[in-house]
């Protein structure tokens, strides 16, 4: 069985930009969601982890994906503030 969340996270920690939607929608939902999480993953290391919870809050937006799974992966009780940011780039008007 392949893995798909896991392939979406290691494209995500090797793209230098986020894929275009024409590029990724011919991805299953399980590969787009490692994608978001692997592209911001490696952005929070360039740009910080809140930097990098808002745009992959905006990703997830554009890739269709649901909200709530994605932001499971930035709640942090060290920083609970991480996921607001999600929320502000999903809810971000396009």
């Amino acid at each position: 069985m392949k893995n798909h969340f896991g392939d979406g996270i290691l494209a995500g920690l090797q793209a230098s930009t986020p894929q275009s939607m024409s590029d990724i929608r011919h991805y299953c939902d399980d590969y787009r969601r490692g994608y978001v999480c692997g592209y911001a993953h490696q952005r929070a290391s360039l740009r910080g982890r809140q930097q990098a919870a808002f745009e992959a809050g905006q990703l997830c937006r554009r890739y269709g994906l649901m909200r709530d799974i994605v932001a499971e992966f930035f709640t942090d009780v060290s920083n609970p503030s991480l996921v607001a940011w999600f929320y502000a780039g999903y809810n971000q008007s396009p």
